[in-house]
């Protein structure tokens, strides 16, 4: 008989992530042969049963094929709440500069970069 922690002994946990940007061609191609396997006129039951089991194959498919495995709990350190606050700035900064290119939006999201970049110098050097 054992007495202590069971994490020690526990695998690492891990999860899928789908990659957007990989998946999203894949789900727009029409000629795949799961999808040329739909009959063009359906007209029973179980023509549509087929249909949807043919769409959730293909679906199930790609997004099987555009994930990752990666550890669910990494040894990344969580950001201090203002510099998460100062890089949600930033982005909505960045966002409004690249829709709307004026001097003082790009000027604001310029100065922003900055600040984060300093930001998360400080906050690395603290750990």
């Amino acid at each position: 008989m054992r007495l202590g922690s069971l994490i020690g002994d526990c695998p690492p946990s891990i999860k899928s992530v789908t990659i957007n940007r990989r998946c999203r061609p894949c789900l727009r191609k029409s000629t795949t042969p799961i999808l040329n396997s739909i009959p063009n006129d359906i007209i029973s039951t179980d023509d549509i049963d087929n249909v949807v089991r043919a769409l959730t194959n293909h679906i199930r498919t790609v997004v099987e094929n555009s994930s990752k495995v990666v550890l669910a709990k990494s040894d990344r350190r969580e950001l201090p709440g203002d510099v998460s606050e100062i890089i949600s700035y930033k982005n909505a900064a960045l966002r409004r500069a690249g829709k709307y290119p004026t001097c003082d939006n790009k000027y604001h999201a310029r100065a922003l970069q900055s600040i984060v970049k300093a930001r998360m110098k400080e906050a690395r050097n603290d750990n």
